[in-house]
């Protein structure tokens, strides 16, 4: 199975429930980390890792982190990345 259609098996078979509450906007999320919790059982069934990398790239006004999630089965990667302002907690 080439490395796409693993990523396409975990994306179509994982679920993460929406477990974590923003009280300003009133609404509930999923996190970065409960969704890559989520997926872990279908990483080892399938022989790929997933590697999380975060880079801060701005402070002012607001911490901005540039995050990169890489899938790789050992022999392909495929990187995926997004810019995140960090909002005050």
């Amino acid at each position: 199975m080439k490395l796409n259609e693993k990523l396409a098996t975990v994306q179509t078979k994982f679920k993460s429930k929406k477990s974590r509450y923003n009280s300003f906007g009133k609404y509930y999320f999923r996190s970065a980390e409960d969704i890559l919790e989520a997926t872990k059982p279908f990483l080892l069934d399938l022989g790929v890792s997933v590697i999380v990398k975060e880079t801060l790239i701005s402070t002012d006004p607001f911490p901005v982190l540039e995050v990169t999630a890489t899938i790789s089965d050992g022999t392909d990667a495929i990187p995926v990345s997004y810019t995140h302002l960090r909002a005050h907690e």
